[in-house]
């Protein structure tokens, strides 16, 4: 994609944060069955080395979600290298974080290293029938520069099941194993474990820079072990969403005309 293209995208991110008609999924990578083996390998060992934090637990960072049941999230691109370190996860920069477990989770970081300007970057776990009911935060964002553009959340589920499905705006989506995802977390979005075995998925968000969005949607190098896809999700399902929690939006739909690529911050 060149740059026009590029900025296409970042504006079908924008309409559907404000639940207009827009870009809510899309595939963009697919993994080969070697690089999927040697992540599965790596969350595996890292299960065994560190804590989760509990997303339901009162002060977490995601409580305000209210989760249900057994659901666990491993922070690895943080300040101090404890996986139950969720303190920076959400706070907007890029800067002063890093993966900590190089040596050990050699797959994870060789992944992490491929995806310029992250913010956070977690191993999200939903037991048998946990969920995260619908709840609304915001991809468009405003710059400590004030600047208007895009915050986006990526899905690469490890371990899932058909009955594992992701709700946004309405639509059921299934996540095949494998595969990364952009997910507009803009829209009114819930995940449901419906399976017999928990659904293991790698999350992270990413400021969408000139050069975060050439290799996320353009042109730019993949992650080694990936290629590239790109394709639009089409829904398995729909499912009304009457009542759920949100966040306070940065910036109001009249100010997020100029949508461009942000600034590393």
């Amino acid at each position: 994609m060149n740059d026009q293209a590029l900025r296409r995208v970042l504006a079908g991110i924008r309409d559907a944060n404000y639940h207009r008609p827009g870009i809510r999924c899309l595939r963009l990578f697919r993994a080969d069955a070697e690089t999927l083996g040697r992540l599965l390998a790596d969350v595996s060992l890292l299960r065994t080395l560190q804590r989760p934090s509990m997303p339901a637990a009162p002060g977490h960072v995601t409580a305000w979600t209210r989760p249900r049941g057994r659901v666990e999230q491993f922070s690895l691109l943080n300040a101090s290298g404890r996986s139950d370190d969720f303190s920076r996860d959400h706070d907007g920069s890029c800067f002063g974080k890093r993966f900590h477990h190089a040596e050990r989770l050699r797959a994870l970081a060789a992944f992490t290293a491929g995806l310029p300007h992250l913010v956070n970057f977690r191993v999200n776990v939903l037991g048998d029938g946990a969920a995260l009911p619908p709840h609304e935060e915001h991809s468009v964002i405003r710059s400590r520069d004030g600047s208007v553009g895009v915050r986006a959340r990526f899905h690469l589920p490890l371990v899932t099941h058909p009955a594992a499905t992701l709700l946004l705006d309405g639509d059921l989506h299934h996540l095949e194993a494998g595969s990364v995802y952009l997910v507009n977390h803009g829209c009114v979005h819930a995940a449901e474990n419906g399976g017999p075995r928990e659904r293991v998925h790698l999350v992270w968000d990413m400021l969408l820079t000139a050069e975060a969005c050439d290799v996320m949607f353009g042109q730019g190098p993949v992650p080694p072990g990936f290629t590239r896809v790109h394709a639009v999700v089409r829904p398995v399902g729909s499912r009304p969403v009457r009542h759920w929690a949100r966040i306070a939006p940065q910036v109001r739909e009249a100010d997020a005309g100029d949508v461009g690529f942000l600034e590393a911050q």
